[in-house]
């Protein structure tokens, strides 16, 4: 019973390292690490995933156990014995069975800013090129755009009146404001989920339907960009239908 004591606490330091390797490696393969961090920093979680499997290795080859690596095993450490393995892998099997798929409605409403539309990050060279890509598709079709990329052509007079009045089709949450303004609403990922912010555009026309709160819905109408009391372009979609749709490859939108 002492050999199998001090073989229980050698070998534990090793077993909790390789589950919480496991429990990362988990979330990049099931795709939930789309949801919990931004893409820039998801190699991060494989590399720290690969390092704590090389740690757990290089401990279990060069260290040993030896005669006082664990107490005596008295008949009645057992239990105790059992209760220290449950203390470190109970939360390492919580998160990665509990963690949340996504941020609800309530977060959202928590979050949201009536001004959020203009809370913008400074944007790439790349998201630029993705407001081109719009700017550049097919006049006869209805143009495939995100709420950021609404806002991005909003932010660029130029842009926003050649784009006005076009067939548009976006994913996201429709919520409404405190003052019964609808807003379609995707949310913006800066380092990991903890730091979503909501960012939105107006909508008008009928919006009624069977849909939920936290329902994915793709929005199809007619982008337009009035000004408004403030001179600040404001985005909205003049609404032609609205129909559930699957949760994007990418829930949250990222800089």
């Amino acid at each position: 019973m002492n050999t199998l004591a001090r073989q229980l606490t050698f070998f534990a330091p090793a077993a909790v390292m390789t589950a919480w390797a496991t429990v990362m490696l988990h979330t990049v393969a099931s795709g939930r690490i789309n949801e919990l961090l931004s893409p820039m920093f998801r190699n991060y979680v494989i590399a720290c995933a690969a390092a704590l499997i090389a740690f757990s290795i290089l401990y279990l080859l060069l260290f040993q156990p030896t005669q006082k690596t664990a107490p005596s095993f008295a008949p009645t450490g057992t239990l105790r014995q059992l209760g220290r393995w449950l203390v470190l892998l109970l939360p390492v099997i919580a998160a990665a069975v509990f963690s949340p798929s996504a941020f609800s409605s309530t977060t959202i409403s928590k979050r949201l800013d009536p001004n959020a539309s203009y809370q913008m990050p400074t944007w790439y060279d790349k998201n630029k090129q993705v407001a081109q890509n719009v700017m550049d598709t097919d006049p006869s079709q209805a143009a495939p755009v995100e709420v950021t990329d609404l806002i991005q052509l909003g932010q660029h007079p130029d842009q926003a009146k050649a784009f006005a009045d076009r067939k548009v089709r976006s994913v996201g949450h429709i919520m409404l404001t405190p003052d019964g303004s609808p807003k379609l609403i995707r949310l913006i990922m800066w380092c990991c989920a903890a730091d979503a912010v909501p960012v939105t555009v107006d909508l008008k026309g009928s919006i009624k339907g069977t849909f939920q709160r936290d329902d994915w819905l793709e929005v199809t109408g007619t982008a337009q960009f009035p000004a408004g009391k403030d001179g600040k372009t404001t985005p909205v979609i003049n609404v032609d239908t609205i129909t559930p749709t699957q949760e994007p490859d990418e829930p949250y939108l990222s800089p």
